[in-house]
């Protein structure tokens, strides 16, 4: 039996984001391939618990071996879904065959950070969403060119579908994770990270950093952004085929 790959998407889009990468992927692999939303995202109904990535990267080992009968799976991650694949590669270290992390930081918020991030969960509570979806599209966004207002448009698409009290309970999440450098030293399976030149979200100081704690080169998408699988698929897809 092959092993799973399983997609963790970035925030606040959906599991959408990884069509064009799961196309570009599909003939290199007979694996099944696995996408989730995070909770309150998506078609995901809201998590009633306290905000932690934990639960997330819990529920979804246990809906791997559930829906697939494997024990281990390739986890890919972009931003918000890199966070969760390390703390599953935390809490449960033999169910990662492989960790593919995309645009996505190993160390903690800053008090600066998690501060914003709060801010932003209550606006969102206080608006019923995301008040300004195109603003956030922009960001996520790095590709330029023709191809841009296409790219953004439809990203923005999907940030306007996502309800406040989804939208401010991973951002809590994510506020409250903790640094996991150590976590990344110690992992014994294949592994690759991905930046994109074009992200202003994540510093490339921070793609090197999961990059040494790995022991790989970072392996970098000239003209893409944050949600660089989205926007470059093929390219993404050649850095991650050894791993699938």
């Amino acid at each position: 039996m092959s092993v799973p790959v399983v997609f963790l998407n970035a925030f606040p889009v959906d599991r959408t984001q990884w069509d064009g990468l799961i196309d570009a992927l599909a003939d290199a692999t007979d694996a099944d391939f696995m996408t989730f939303d995070m909770p309150g995202m998506g078609g995901t109904a809201p998590s009633p618990e306290e905000p932690a990535l934990e639960l997330i990267a819990d529920a979804a080992v246990e809906a791997v071996r559930e829906a697939t009968g494997s024990d281990t799976a390739v986890w890919i991650g972009c931003s918000m879904g890199g966070y969760v694949a390390m703390a599953i590669a935390e809490r449960s270290p033999d169910a990662v065959a492989g960790l593919g992390l995309i645009a996505t930081r190993a160390v903690a918020d800053t008090e600066e950070q998690a501060a914003k991030r709060e801010a932003a969960a209550q606006a969102a509570e206080a608006a019923g969403g995301v008040p300004e979806p195109r603003a956030v599209a922009e960001g996520l966004v790095g590709t330029q060119g023709s191809r841009r207002e296409a790219l953004v448009s439809a990203a923005a698409d999907v940030v306007a579908q996502q309800g406040g009290e989804g939208y401010a309970w991973n951002q809590r999440a994510m506020a409250a994770r903790p640094d996991r450098v150590e976590v990344l030293r110690a992992i014994d399976a294949p592994a690759v990270i991905v930046g994109g030149r074009l992200d202003g979200i994540t510093p490339a100081e921070e793609i090197e950093r999961i990059a040494e704690a790995l022991g790989v080169e970072p392996v970098w998408i000239e003209d893409a952004g944050h949600l660089a699988a989205y926007e470059s698929p093929s390219q993404v897809a050649a850095a991650l085929r050894a791993l699938v």
